[in-house]
C-alpha cells in the first residue's frame, strides 16, 4: 500500500486576545505575504463573543496555502500533494511552522501555550472498510462507515493516529477564484449523493502531534521553537517507521 501525503495542519493555540486581530491587518499583511500573496480578507466581529469565529482568513495565489485567524488560535494548512520525499515534508513543515510562529509573536505579542501538527495521507484503491474490519478484527456487518482513533503521550507530546474510511465525490459546484475550501464543503451538506458522482474510496490517516500535555501539567508552560523541532522530529521518526499504521 502506496500512501500519499495530502495536507498539513499547523495549529496555535493562545490566551484569548481581547479585541479583533484585523487591527493589525497591515502589519500581518506585510509580515505573511512572501506566503499568502492575496489579500486578506477579516470582518468587524467583537472580541466579546464567538471566541473561535475567524477573524482573518486569506489564501495563497496558487490555492495551497490557507490561513486562518480567531480570537483563540490561528491555523495554516498547506496542501503538499506530489511532495512525497519525507525530509521535503519536515522542512516545508519546519518552515511553515517557524515564520508563522515569527509572524504571530512579533505583530501581535501572542501568549502561545501549544502548538499541533497534524499530517493527513491518502491511501488509494483500497476499500478502507474491509481493511479497518480485518486489522481491527470486526465482526462482519455492513458498516457505513469507520473511524479509529489512538492516542498516547510520549516525551510530553500527546501523539494521535487516525484512520478513516472515506469517500470523494463531485458534487458540481462551481468554483470561482475567491471559493474557501470551507465553502465548498458547506455547500455539499445541501446536496442529495443522488446528485453526486462517486470519484473514490480511499484510506485517510492522520498523525498528529501536540504539546498540550506539556500545558496541561504546567499551567505557566509555553510553547517554544525548540518544542516545534522536538515535534517536527518526531514526526519524522513515525512516517520513516509507518508507525501510524501498524500500531
Amino acid at each position: 500500500m502506496q500512501n500519499e501525503i495530502q495536507s498539513v495542519l499547523i495549529s496555535y493555540w493562545f490566551k484569548k486576545i481581547d479585541y479583533n486581530p484585523k487591527e493589525k491587518i497591515d502589519s500581518l499583511t506585510d509580515s505573511i505575504k512572501s506566503v499568502i500573496d492575496t489579500p486578506l480578507m477579516y470582518n468587524n466581529e467583537d472580541a466579546k463573543r464567538l471566541f473561535s469565529m475567524p477573524r482573518i482568513e486569506g489564501i495563497s495565489s496558487d490555492k495551497k496555502v490557507l490561513f486562518s485567524m480567531s480570537l483563540i488560535n490561528a491555523t495554516i494548512r498547506c496542501d503538499i500533494k506530489g511532495v512525497q520525499d519525507n525530509d521535503e515534508v519536515m522542512l516545508l513543515i519546519n518552515n511553515y511552522s517557524q515564520l508563522f510562529y515569527d509572524i504571530l509573536e512579533d505583530v501581535y505579542n501572542l501568549d502561545i501555550l501549544y502548538t499541533s501538527i497534524k499530517i493527513e495521507l491518502t491511501i488509494n484503491d483500497i476499500n478502507a472498510i474491509e481493511f479497518l474490519s480485518s486489522k481491527y478484527h470486526l465482526s462482519k456487518k455492513n458498516y457505513e462507515d469507520l473511524s479509529f482513533k489512538r492516542g498516547f503521550i510520549k516525551d510530553n507530546y500527546y501523539i494521535n493516529y487516525i484512520q478513516n474510511s472515506s469517500r470523494e465525490y463531485n458534487f458540481n459546484i462551481e468554483k470561482n477564484e475567491s471559493s474557501l475550501e470551507q465553502d465548498l464543503y458547506d455547500q455539499t451538506l445541501l446536496i442529495s449523493i443522488m446528485d453526486a458522482h462517486l470519484n473514490k474510496e480511499y484510506l485517510m490517516s492522520i498523525i498528529e502531534i501536540n504539546d498540550r500535555y506539556s500545558y496541561n501539567i504546567d499551567r505557566e508552560y509555553r510553547t517554544k521553537k525548540d518544542a516545534i523541532r522536538g515535534m517536527i522530529l518526531e514526526l519524522k521518526e513515525i512516517l520513516k517507521d509507518k508507525r501510524y499504521l501498524d500500531n
